[in-house]
């Protein structure tokens, strides 16, 4: 019985030795020898924000991370998806635990523009596409298709406005002045962001505030970004404002199946740890 246990022992030795070699290779990235830049990406049409602010979190929270990059390829998308990202990036640039940097590549138009003042810093390539700071509303009208088909739609409605929108009918002028309304209100609130985290004199704000698009030269001639430059410039500013300097690690966002093998490997060293401090007398007897 003693030489079974003393052999399952050695086992048990040389397996956590193994794992313990494993699990130093697959951490080593998250070993502070270096300085963290974490990258969050946002890409093509804005739908959702709790996957991004998630990551922003992540990263606000990691203590291994020492400075954020908003890297910004998007032409926009809903309003509310793209107000909460906003909030979230200007409320990491407010708590100031770490800077926040918004990099723009192609384009971060509209909403993707939108998310970007909210950061420490605006880098954009001259010949980024950004701006477009405006709210527009569409709906089809199929009315006439319908007809065609001999397809009629009969509406009962509660309100006089319930239906506006609808593709059944025409719109009348009051439908028209209702959204007119609507969008003139969420495009005050743009503008009323744009001027306060720009700093610039809400007198002068409505002449880059039509919907125009810049360039990122046009941009920065017009204060809408803080500086012209590359992903790698905004790697440097960022680096500038956390006051760090030498090697760095891009660090990304875990996607679910690494965060699974992570919490597999953590439950692992818990268990070998377990094991490693179990009395002798357990395994002699």
């Amino acid at each position: 019985m003693t030489t079974f246990i003393k052999n399952n022992k050695s086992k048990i030795i040389i397996l956590t030795l193994i794992l313990f070699i494993f699990i130093s290779l697959f951490f080593k990235s998250d070993e502070k020898n270096n300085f963290n830049i974490g990258i969050v990406k946002i890409e093509g049409t804005i739908l959702d924000s709790e996957k991004i602010t998630k990551q922003l979190d992540d990263f606000n929270d990691d203590g291994n991370i020492d400075a954020i990059i908003v890297r910004l390829n998007t032409p926009g998308g809903s309003v509310a998806p793209s107000q909460e990202i906003y909030e979230k990036v200007k409320q990491i640039s407010t708590d100031n635990k770490k800077p926040i940097v918004a990099s723009i590549a192609s384009v971060a138009a509209s909403g993707g523009y939108y998310v970007a003042i909210g950061a420490d810093k605006i880098v954009a390539n001259p010949g980024s596409i950004t701006g477009s700071i405006g709210v527009i509303m569409s709906f089809p009208i199929a009315k006439d298709f319908m007809e065609k088909i001999g397809l009629k739609f009969e509406t009962v409605k509660s309100g006089e406005f319930k239906d506006s929108g609808s593709p059944y009918r025409y719109p009348v002028k009051e439908d028209s002045l209702y959204f007119k309304s609507i969008v003139d209100d969420l495009h005050e609130q743009f503008v009323q962001e744009v001027a306060k985290q720009r700093s610039i004199n809400l007198t002068k704000i409505y002449d880059y505030c039509d919907g125009r698009i810049f360039t990122g030269k046009e941009a920065y001639e017009n204060q809408l970004i803080d500086t012209l430059g590359t992903f790698e410039d905004a790697l440097n500013i960022s680096m500038n404002l956390a006051n760090i300097s030498g090697e760095i690690n891009l660090i990304y966002p875990e996607i679910e199946g690494s965060k699974l093998l992570r919490m597999f490997f953590e439950e692992s060293k818990s268990w070998i740890n377990s094991i490693d401090k179990m009395p002798m007398y357990l395994l002699n007897n």
